[in-house]
């Protein structure tokens, strides 16, 4: 029989997240992969069935108009600006480390008329690390990814760092309309989560 093979874009929710999907869309005829890339690239990979499926904010604009959503949310996102405190108490004018055409739900029109200057990264690692190096005064990201990366370098939350909750968003999967597995994706997904009467597919 024919194996097909599943490519997922690498999540940035998480290690858990690439494990979850991979336990409920993997069987023996289907194998899931992932695939690192920058989001520009990601949304073309999307548009083109590339990749199969990846998780997202529905509003994000530049998502491709050829993508579906699975009903139920992933898991609810905590929108936040980090503030490094030595950094802002030297800068005239505050910085905020960020991804390159990401809107962030407006939050980036509302900073940036609070007198913020954005330095736009190309994807959500190059932006932590322009603020945990101290080369930016705020860092706007995702609290889940954030964390995760310190998890991953071993890093502590420095106690100079400030957390301000900006919004809660919900995170959905996104499938591409070119996937060859895509009705497969959109089964596997509604009738797990039907089936255990999810509100949320991450708890």
């Amino acid at each position: 029989m024919l194996k097909c093979v599943l490519k997922v874009r690498e999540l940035a929710l998480g290690g858990e997240a690439v494990e979850f999907s991979r336990n409920l869309l993997q069987n023996s005829d289907i194998k899931l992969t992932t695939v690192c890339a920058t989001p520009a690239r990601l949304y073309k990979m999307l548009e083109n069935g590339e990749v199969d499926l990846t998780i997202n904010i529905k509003q994000t604009k530049a998502l491709p108009d050829n993508v579906s959503f699975v009903a139920t949310p992933y898991a609810q996102l905590s929108l936040v600006l980090l503030t490094h405190g030595a950094a802002v108490a030297r800068e005239k004018h505050p910085t905020i480390a960020a991804i390159r055409g990401f809107d962030y739900h407006g939050q980036r029109q509302v900073l940036g008329d609070k007198g913020y200057s954005f330095i736009d990264l190309p994807d959500s690692i190059s932006a932590v690390e322009m603020f945990i190096k101290g080369r930016s005064s705020a860092l706007l990201t995702y609290e889940a990814p954030f964390n995760y990366y310190l998890q991953q370098h071993n890093l502590a939350f420095e106690k100079h760092y400030q957390c301000q909750v900006l919004e809660h968003i919900d995170a959905y999967y996104v499938v591409s309309e070119q996937s060859v597995h895509k009705d497969y994706i959109q089964q596997q997904l509604s009738q797990y989560a039907a089936k255990e009467q999810l509100s949320y597919f991450a708890h």
